[in-house]
């Protein structure tokens, strides 16, 4: 009796481990579908870019990939990663602030329109967050704004007021001033990903603003053009001869990679895709909250790049392009820019701002630097042409003489040789940009340049940048009037990396 009973409890006990491991089993697997949802795969296919108001500034691509969306399990990648550079825009003041921009972050603004005498600031506009930084929530009316006027004076010491700090993160904006104008902000550090790389940052998405779109550019820091953009739009500065464009225009993404030639010139690769976020992902609310901001992706390998963006239920999305030959270049200057192309027409009237977060690439610490601006700018413009040998001094500080000191700016209307430029009482030396118009010795509107300079040229305190109107060129187009203007003017030294 005592065996069949001891046989019996064994029995019942191996059914009950049984039972027992099986419900752990389950609940096991219940757990991993909830942290890693499956996507469904959406098949992306490649096209032009045809926007649906051909008003709105267009980029024809050609055709030269094809891109498919992927499934990936929404585990945290950018955990494992070791950032050369971060920056998180911590701070949530009480009204926006300027106060909390990063001192890492270089900023400029550009107009196309003549700068006029002074400078003048150009109609104030809506930018997003209230007075008191509340967020744009689309069910709120009115819509929290603040009024915000922008200028030709951006710098780092004295960001354009577009540029500001709500609520753990960075606005850009730029609203209807007078035709055709580019913000950028860039980390004063290059990106190498010449062992593949990755650029990470957050940004909304919503699709309610035509005409106003974001844009990364990198570009080796010998090329910086802060004022680019594509040839066929109504600017006067083109993409540097070495350049990476991922650009967001039509809630489309688009990317290009060109070397050799400045654009429309150079172009190694380009393409599109073939259809909206929202036609892709029409329930995805970030395509009408602003507040909603995505995190973007961009990965380089050898003869790729993959621009992911962050979907609702945490996958991402790809868009690849590959690139024949390899990477023309694996080094430069990270630069985020916003264009504004006279956004109040779709009757837009409230939406010309973007909101940044969480900016940061992998790879080795190199090519940092710092940068001391002049506070002034140089006008020597007029209705007319103004006399040769005129000339404006603005001062720099410099609080000590670093390493491989570089001017940069930007010159309005440049003629070759006629742009002069005396350090500290010398003779005076050329400045020209780094390009011309086409065809001509001479370039309307604004265009970027860099000048080494000699240590020995600059003191440490204050330093004079007498400017002058030299000769005329005997290669300078009748039309165009003797003069130029100077914005944008600062001091660069290299920063030795540890």
């Amino acid at each position: 009796m005592n065996r069949y009973f001891s046989f019996f409890v064994l029995v019942f006990a191996l059914i009950l481990v049984a039972c027992s491991q099986a419900d752990s089993l389950i609940s096991k697997e219940s757990s991993s579908e909830i942290i890693q949802p499956v996507a469904t795969a959406v098949s992306t296919t490649v096209s032009t870019i045809t926007p649906t108001d051909t008003a709105v500034p267009t980029v024809p691509p050609e055709p030269t990939s094809t891109s498919i969306p992927t499934p990936v399990k929404p585990e945290n990648i950018s955990s494992a990663k070791q950032w050369a550079y971060e920056e998180t825009f911590d701070g949530d003041p009480a009204a926006p602030s300027q106060d909390l921009l990063p001192n890492d972050l270089d900023f400029s603004i550009t107009h196309r329109t003549h700068p006029g005498e002074n400078f003048r600031n150009f109609d104030t506009y809506p930018a997003d967050h209230g007075i008191d930084c509340a967020g744009p929530d689309p069910n709120a009316s009115p819509l929290p704004h603040h009024m915000v006027n922008t200028s030709h004076f951006s710098s780092s010491t004295h960001p354009d007021p577009s540029f500001f700090i709500c609520k753990n993160h960075m606005m850009s904006s730029m609203g209807d001033v007078e035709g055709y104008s580019v913000t950028a902000f860039w980390p004063r550090q290059e990106f190498d990903f010449s062992q593949g790389g990755t650029l990470e940052f957050d940004v909304n998405i919503n699709d309610d603003h035509h005409r106003s779109w974001f844009e990364i550019m990198i570009t080796p820091r010998t090329e910086l053009k802060v004022g680019a953009a594509h040839e066929s739009l109504p600017i006067d500065e083109t993409y540097p001869k070495d350049r990476f464009i991922f650009e967001y225009m039509n809630n489309k993404r688009y990317i290009q990679v060109g070397s050799g030639a400045i654009d429309p010139e150079g172009i190694i690769v380009q393409d599109s895709e073939g259809d909206y976020w929202s036609g892709y992902y029409p329930n995805d609310p970030a395509n009408s909250d602003r507040r909603i901001r995505r995190s973007m992706r961009i990965t380089f390998e050898q003869d790729q790049i993959t621009w992911s963006i962050e979907k609702e239920d945490g996958t991402y999305d790809d868009f690849f392009i590959a690139v024949p030959g390899g990477l023309p270049f694996t080094r430069g200057l990270v630069v985020f820019k916003t264009h504004a192309y006279t956004p109040t027409k779709d009757d837009n009237t409230d939406m010309y701002t973007f909101h940044w977060d969480n900016i940061r690439f992998t790879g080795p610490v190199i090519g940092r630097y710092e940068s001391f601006e002049a506070d002034d700018v140089v006008y020597l413009e007029a209705n007319g042409d103004r006399e040769i040998g005129e000339n404006e001094t603005i001062t720099i500080d410099l609080p000590h003489i670093g390493a491989n000191p570089v001017l940069f700016g930007q010159v309005h209307n440049p003629m070759q040789g006629q742009v002069l430029l005396s350090v500290n009482g010398r003779a005076n030396i050329p400045v020209s940009p780094y390009d011309y118009n086409p065809g001509v010795c001479s370039s309307t509107g604004w265009k970027s340049f860099q000048l080494s300079l000699d240590p020995a040229w600059l003191q440490e305190g204050s330093n004079t940048f007498t400017w002058t109107i030299g000769s005329r060129p005997d290669c300078a187009d009748e039309w165009q009037w003797n003069g130029f203007s100077i914005m944008g003017l600062e001091v660069q030294f290299d920063l030795v990396t540890e």
